[in-house]
C-alpha cells in the first residue's frame, strides 16, 4: 500500500484498487470551517448515509462513493466494501473516495461504520457502464443559462410529477424552510409574483457566506440588499409551473438531477471558465483576460487536436470564446445562431459538439433582472427546432444554469477533486476557500431521444461531467483532474432502445407573467 498526502487529498493504492480521498475544509478570514455533513443525513441514530451515488445509479470510473454517519456516539471507523471487498477505512464520521479500478457491470457497495456498540451500515446497488451504445449519439450540444438555483427554478418539480402521474423522488424544497433576514426577521420561501427580480450577490465571498459551513442558512445576508428590498427576501422566493410550464414539462418527459452543481462557489466567469477548460486556474472573480486571450486549454482546443468538428453558435455580441487565445485559430467556427436552424436539416454535416453561446446583451438569458419567461421562450425555440429536425434521432441536448445567483439553496455543495495545483487568487478579506468541491446546486434538463423517460439522478456530478462525456464520446483528451475524474453522464441514457424518436408533445412556454420588481419581496415585508 502506498499512500501520499498533498493539501488535503490522499492517494491510496491497494493491490488492483486505487482510492483517492479529498477532505472538505475551507477557511474563512474569521477562522477555519468544515463543511459537514457532507450531505443531508438522515435523522435516525446509528444509520448510514451514501450521499453519492444514487441507489441503482450507472456510473463510470472512477466511481465517487461519499457517505456519513448520525450516531450519538463516536464513531471510530467507516470501512468501504465493493462486493464484500473492502477497500479504504478511515477513523472519521464520514468517507469521501474516488474508486478507479472497479469493473463494468452491476456491483454493491457498503459503508460499515463503527462505534461502542458495535456496527451499523448502508448498502447500495450500482452499476459501472461499460459506455456500450453511447455511438447512438452522434452530436452533443450544450447550453448554458445563467444565474439560478435548484431550489429557486425546480424546488416545486416533485409536486409537478406527481401531478402528472410520477413519483415525487426530487429533493426539492421545504416551504417550512426558514431563514432570518438581516433584521432576524423569519422568512420562508415563497412563489414570486413578478417574473422578472432584481440580480443577487454570487460572489466568491457572497457565497461562502450563504453555505456557512453547511448550514446553507445566510442567502439573506444583505449583500443583494436594494432599496425595493432592502433586507433581499428575494433569496427565499422561487417559481414553478405557472411560471416555466415548458421547463417542468421537459425535465419531466426527459431527464433531471437533483444533485447537479456549479463547479466553483463563485459567480460566472470563474463557473464558465470551468464549462471551458474543466478549471477556473485560480480565478475566483470576472478579471481582464491579458491581450490574445486565456491560454489555458479549452475543450474546443482538445476537439481540434483530437479532429472532432465543433460549432460555436452566438445570439447576439455577448460571446464569451474571444476571452481565449482558441478564439485567435478558431473564430471561423463561431457561426450566428439564425445558421442554427438551417444546419439541424444536415444532420450528415451537423458538428460533432455544439456549443450555444447564451444571449446576455438581448435579455434573453433569463439572468435577473430579465423576464425568465422570455428567456425560456427562446430557449424553446431553439430546442423545438432540434426536436423537429433530422438530427435529433442522433443528439443529446443538455441544458444548466453557470451558477445559483445567490437565490436560496438547501443542498450542501459536494465535494470534487481539485482541477489542478492553482489556488484561488484571493485578495485581501477573501473567504480563504479552496476548488476541493463544487458550487450551488442548478437545474439541468437532459433531452435525447436516449434517455431514460422522466429520470431523475441523485448522483453528484457538475458541468464538468459534460466535458467528460464529450471526452468519452470522442475519445478526447481530459482537460484537468476535476473533468478526468468526473461522472460521463451515462446513467442518463438507455441505449437499447430510443424511448422518444417522436419526442412528447410539451407545454408551450408562456410570456404573460408579470414583469414587476416591485412584487419581489416576500408577503408581508
Amino acid at each position: 500500500m502506498v499512500c501520499w498526502s498533498r493539501s488535503g487529498s490522499l492517494f491510496l493504492t491497494r493491490a488492483s484498487w486505487v482510492v483517492t480521498v479529498v477532505m472538505l475544509t475551507v477557511s474563512l478570514a474569521a477562522g477555519t470551517i468544515k463543511i459537514t455533513p457532507p450531505c443531508a443525513l438522515n435523522s435516525t441514530n446509528r444509520t448510514v448515509t451514501i450521499c453519492t451515488p444514487g441507489s441503482s445509479a450507472t456510473v463510470s470510473v472512477p466511481v465517487h462513493i461519499v457517505a456519513g454517519t448520525r450516531d450519538s456516539s463516536p464513531v471510530t471507523s467507516i470501512q468501504v466494501l465493493v462486493d464484500g471487498n473492502q477497500i479504504y477505512q478511515t477513523n472519521a464520521s464520514f468517507v469521501d473516495v474516488y474508486v478507479n479500478s472497479i469493473a463494468a457491470g452491476a456491483h454493491s457497495v457498503v459503508v460499515n461504520a463503527h462505534d461502542s456498540a458495535g456496527t451499523f451500515s448502508k448498502t447500495i446497488p450500482i452499476t459501472v457502464s461499460a459506455n456500450a451504445g453511447l455511438n447512438n449519439i452522434r452530436h452533443i450540444i450544450y447550453f448554458v443559462q445563467e444565474n439560478h438555483s435548484f431550489d429557486n427554478y425546480f424546488g416545486m418539480l416533485g409536486p409537478y410529477r406527481v401531478s402528472k402521474g410520477f413519483s415525487n423522488n426530487v429533493d426539492g424544497l421545504n416551504l417550512n424552510a426558514t431563514l432570518n433576514n438581516t433584521q432576524g426577521q423569519p422568512v420562508h420561501p415563497y412563489h414570486l409574483q413578478t417574473v422578472c427580480m432584481e440580480a443577487l450577490s454570487p460572489t466568491w465571498n457572497s457565497s461562502y457566506h450563504d453555505v456557512n459551513g453547511g448550514k446553507m442558512d445566510k442567502f439573506l445576508n444583505g449583500a443583494g440588499s436594494t432599496k425595493i428590498d432592502p433586507t433581499t427576501t428575494r433569496a427565499m422566493g422561487y417559481y414553478d409551473q405557472r411560471d416555466l410550464p415548458y421547463y417542468y414539462d421537459l425535465a419531466t418527459q426527459f431527464a433531471t438531477s437533483d444533485r447537479f452543481f456549479s463547479p466553483v462557489l463563485s459567480n460566472t466567469n470563474p463557473n464558465r471558465m470551468y464549462l471551458f477548460a474543466g478549471t477556473s486556474f485560480g480565478h475566483i472573480r470576472p478579471d481582464q483576460p491579458p491581450a490574445g486571450g486565456w491560454t489555458q486549454p479549452t475543450i474546443f482546443d482538445h476537439l481540434d487536436q483530437a479532429g472532432v468538428s465543433w460549432r460555436y453558435y452566438y445570439q447576439d455580441n455577448g460571446i464569451y470564446l474571444p476571452q481565449w487565445s482558441t478564439y485567435q485559430r478558431d473564430a471561423s467556427k463561431l457561426q450566428p445562431i439564425a445558421n442554427w436552424y438551417n444546419d439541424i436539416k444536415n444532420e450528415p454535416s451537423l458538428p460533432s459538439v455544439i456549443f450555444i453561446e447564451r444571449a446576455g446583451p438581448s435579455k434573453l438569458d433569463e439572468h435577473p433582472p430579465y423576464n425568465i419567461q422570455i428567456g425560456a421562450a427562446n430557449t424553446a425555440k431553439i430546442l423545438n427546432a432540434l426536436l423537429s429536425s433530422q438530427s435529433w434521432s442522433s443528439s443529446v441536448f443538455i441544458l444548466t444554469y453557470d451558477e445559483g445567483g445567490g437565490s436560496y439553496e438547501h443542498v450542501i455543495p459536494a465535494t470534487a477533486v481539485p482541477p489542478d495545483s492553482f489556488p484561488p487568487m484571493l485578495q485581501t478579506g477573501d473567504a480563504q476557500g479552496d476548488f476541493g468541491h463544487d458550487g450551488f446546486r442548478v437545474p439541468l434538463i437532459v433531452v435525447s431521444p436516449w434517455v431514460k423517460p422522466h429520470l431523475v439522478s441523485h448522483t453528484w456530478r457538475d458541468y464538468t461531467s459534460i466535458l467528460r462525456l464529450i471526452e468519452t464520446r470522442f475519445n478526447v483528451q481530459s482537460l484537468t483532474a476535476r473533468d478526468a475524474a468526473a461522472d460521463n453522464m451515462m446513467e442518463f441514457f438507455d441505449f437499447t432502445k430510443a424511448s422518444w424518436l417522436t419526442p412528447p408533445g410539451l407545454l408551450p412556454q408562456t410570456t404573460n407573467g408579470t414583469c414587476n420588481l416591485q412584487m419581489e419581496k416576500a408577503p408581508g415585508f
